[in-house]
């Protein structure tokens, strides 16, 4: 648990009473004795938040406004805003110490107001607690890790519950846990697996699940990559008769009105005077929306049917036997047009919802309907148009490479490494047949092949019986001596099936029987196989933990041979222990994601073993794994509440101009995630830290700007003396709870010496302004030697870009260069803001939010 242990006893009970009348005696005063234990993952603004200011707003505020203080002071003045009472309260306390709480209840000191509080209340108690987190600022936590129960893991000492619930908030819902979630997490390991479970929804969740389905299906080629997804089905352009219905009307519609408004002497444009030329530029628009969308959802059809699954509590199995396609108006009104029973937004493309592949021919003129079928048969993802594209065949490769993937994919076995490849190059040379008995090769494709079979109905290029409406057996092999009529499958191969258990048809080698099509069954064979839920975990691992799961040692003489093959044996345990429970919950993803969020391999942070191999071999347990641009973009928002990105920008800069530079993937010919920092990605680092740092302190001092980080300081904040230190330490405490996950004094201590040396650096530029003539150049949150006459070393410029982030807010951050009185500070401050500081508090917490946003501990989870 991350809580500093500091003594706080109250020996006084108090109960509210309301605005109470009771004018009686002080009486003897009782001792407050501070001794509670405060909770790292609470700030002293969330705390008074949720504890001090329901008290003060509901029964202290009427009396204690600005015009309304009686004369019985130390009197608190009380602002109309939750956040500047908050400073209101943290000055007066820092001022005038426990009196916060003894004037209300009349211990040892008078209320014009009477006696508030009264003996054993809440309110009391919270009270006293903002007394001590003012005056006892939490410096360091003592963030107590927990051993490992897993067997083979003892040695392993996991991150605490609110650690844990911190890094998956973040991770699943792109935000910072609230404190009931951490207390709920705190109390036992039911708790923060309940916790856990609440953060397996909603739309960053789903995000995340793609994402993760992605890295692995890679099945985004179609719209990321260099091929588009219409092409790419149109392999014989006669398969999908309305695939370009809908993006060729929108154009031809664009290029009409586009037409028209030339013709009469205007150009397109969403302001132009000319109407005609108005609705060209709509249009035009619609086109490029229409086009954009539809190469999205076909790409993104195998990804939404996982994310339909899991997010309607559906079995996981249903990922290889649903009998649907998922569509969305994009995708439904070219393929179905049938299927949905309900209106719908022909431009919303979140409206996902299963439908049929109706709108097919498997030969010209002859649609899927008159060769016996109501639609193309559908198996979830194994009979995805896409993932049949991205994992194609050939005439000689006969689907081996869609059933090695099958196996990859959904079982977790990894056929080519079954075994040895043959090395004796004149067997290579003269082998036809790998799948036949007494050959080097037949140990994996006795696997390989029957499965293989089983896609038998689908060609090279994802066409269902693409020949004819009859098979999709190449023309080549039909002419010769082998292919008898009604074959489905290639004679001389083993025959189609799975496990040994053959694929049920009418005649040898012929049509299925039983079924629509061989993969129907072979989904129904593939979720019975028990390795179907160990192939889930393997599936989700790079997801989770993000790295691959641990190979088998296969060098007995390797020093560290024993240490590896310990840790993938008890990897391998885990992993065996996840499956049990899976299957157990009814092929409930959700129950295996927490399992796996539970676990060492997610919240390990150290070993207690000095083994040197050992402690190698586990060097990626746990925290450390390298943030993808998708999950730094996520934590950015999480943690500072503020998007990188340009105004003109849809998603941030890690998601448009550095997504590739920073280890992004186009699931083409990039398609590995780097699980290690390159001198690239830390240029880009270097980059967002630099532009993001300064404007997100302008933004947090701003005048009338909601805090989220700096709720303990503000712009006059004095770090030389003790009450200032003591907020700018509790600051940074604060600081590396949000953005690094920790509470370490070393680090509080180092950050802190930085913000002073800074601080120092600035006062001794403004001394030396004011010994040349009074510039005060320093006194700007931007600096140009430019403005200097005796500096001209532009290692010294400091940018800070002004933005205003939400025009709509009320605020208007701007800078007003006109008119401002020099000579009047507060004149200067409602021109510039924030910007102006004269204090010189301001651009040391730049650097320290510089620092920290350039850390490891930042782009890693």
């Amino acid at each position: 648990m991350r809580v500093l242990h500091k003594p706080l006893m109250v020996l006084l009970g108090l109960t509210l009473l309301g605005c109470a009348q009771d004018f009686g005696d002080v009486g003897d005063p009782v001792d407050l004795e501070l001794d509670r234990t405060l909770s790292c993952s609470e700030t002293d603004a969330e705390f008074f938040s949720r504890a001090v200011w329901p008290t003060l707003a509901g029964t202290c505020s009427s009396c204690h406004a600005a015009s309304q203080v009686g004369s019985d002071g130390p009197a608190l003045v009380l602002s109309s805003s939750e956040a500047d009472a908050y400073q209101d309260v943290r000055q007066y306390i820092a001022e005038h110490g426990d009196t916060f709480v003894r004037k209300p209840t009349l211990n040892g000191a008078g209320h014009d107001g009477g006696r508030l509080l009264e003996v054993d209340s809440d309110q009391a108690d919270d009270f006293l607690e903002m007394v001590q987190r003012v005056t006892q600022p939490i410096e360091a936590c003592e963030d107590e890790g927990v051993v490992a129960r897993e067997l083979g893991f003892d040695d392993v000492v996991n991150i605490s519950a609110s650690r844990t619930v911190r890094k998956s908030a973040i991770l699943m819902q792109g935000r910072m846990p609230t404190s009931e979630e951490v207390t709920t997490a705190q109390q036992s390991d039911v708790g923060l697996r309940t916790v856990l479970r609440s953060y397996l929804n909603g739309p960053v969740f789903e995000s995340w699940l793609k994402n993760s389905a992605n890295d692995r299906l890679l099945t985004r080629k179609y719209f990321t990559g260099q091929t588009e997804a219409q092409e790419a089905l149109a392999a014989d352009w006669y398969l999908y008769p309305g695939l370009f219905d809908r993006t060729g009307a929108a154009f031809d519609a664009a290029e009409a009105a586009e037409l028209s408004c030339v013709s009469g002497g205007g150009q397109p444009a969403q302001d132009a005077s000319e109407p005609a030329c108005q609705v060209a530029w709509q249009k035009r628009q619609l086109a490029n929306v229409t086009y954009t969308e539809t190469q999205r959802a076909i790409a993104e059809e195998p990804l939404e049917l996982i994310r339909y699954v899991v997010t309607q509590d559906r079995p996981y199995s249903e990922i290889l036997t649903a009998n649907y396609r998922m569509m969305n108006p994009f995708t439904y009104e070219i393929f179905d047009g049938e299927s949905w029973t309900s209106a719908y937004d022909r431009f919303n493309a979140e409206d996902w919802r299963p439908g049929q592949l109706r709108r097919y021919q498997v030969a010209w003129n002859q649609t899927i309907q008159s060769a016996g079928y109501d639609a193309v048969p559908a198996a979830g993802l194994l009979s995805s148009p896409v993932f049949l594209l991205r994992y194609p065949s050939t005439d000689t490769n006969r689907n081996r490479a869609r059933s090695r993937w099958t196996y990859y994919y959904f079982l977790g076995v990894d056929i080519e490494r079954l075994a040895v490849r043959a090395m004796d190059a004149e067997e290579l040379k003269n082998v036809t047949n790998p799948g036949a008995e007494g050959t080097s090769c037949f140990g994996c494709h006795q696997l390989l092949d029957p499965v293989a079979g089983a896609f038998q109905s689908w060609g090279n290029d994802s066409q269902f019986l693409a020949r004819n409406g009859q098979d999709s057996l190449p023309s080549v092999y039909v002419a010769g001596d082998e292919y008898h009529d009604g074959d489905q499958w290639y004679r001389e191969q083993l025959a189609p099936g799975f496990n040994g258990v053959d694929l049920p048809v009418s005649a040898p080698f012929g049509p299925v029987s039983g079924y629509n099509d061989g993969l129907q069954w072979l989904g129904e064979q593939l979720v019975a196989d028990p390795r179907f839920a160990t192939g889930t975990a393997k599936f989700w691992f790079p997801g989770v933990f993000g790295r691959e799961p641990l190979l088998a040692p296969s060098e007995p003489s390797d020093a560290d041979y024993a240490a590896r093959l310990q840790a993938y044996q008890d990897e391998q345990a885990l992993i065996a222990t996840w499956g049990e429970n899976f299957i157990a919950s009814g092929f409930d993803l959700k129950t295996l994601l927490v399992d796996m969020m539970m676990s060492p391999l997610y919240r390990g942070e150290q070993l207690t073993t000095a083994d040197s191999h050992r402690q190698q071999v586990l060097s990626d347990l746990g925290l450390g794994r390298l943030l993808s641009p998708e999950q730094l973009d996520r934590k950015l928002t999480a943690v500072l509440d503020v998007d990188w990105k340009r105004d003109w920008q849809n998603d941030g800069q890690l998601l448009e101009d550095y997504y590739m530079f920073y280890g992004g993937i186009d699931s083409d010919g990039i398609t590995e995630r780097p699980e290690a920092m390159n001198s690239l990605m830390y240029s880009v680092v270097d980059r967002m830290a630099n532009e993001l740092a300064c404007e997100v302190v302008l933004q947090e001092f701003w005048p009338g700007m909601p805090r989220v980080l700096f709720t303990d300081v503000t712009m006059d904040t004095d770090p030389t003396t003790e009450a200032g230190e003591a907020s700018i330490r509790q600051t940074i405490n604060n600081l590396l709870w949000r953005l690094w996950g920790v509470s370490d004094a070393e680090e509080q201590e180092a950050l802190w010496q930085l913000y002073k040396a800074i601080y120092d650096q600035r006062i001794a530029w403004r001394e030396d302004d004011d010994s040349n003539g009074g510039t005060y150049v320093s006194d700007f949150l931007g600096y140009s030697v430019q403005w200097d006459d005796y500096r001209d070393d532009e290692q010294l410029d400091e940018n800070c870009e002004v933005r205003d982030y939400d025009s709509n807010d009320g605020v208007d951050v701007s800078l007003n260069w006109d008119g401002i009185v020099w000579q009047d500070p507060e004149n200067v401050r409602a021109h510039l803001g924030s910007y102006y500081n004269p204090q010189q508090s301001l651009r040391p917490w730049v650097a320290v939010l510089t620092v920290m946003l350039t850390d490891i501990q930042f782009v890693t989870e």
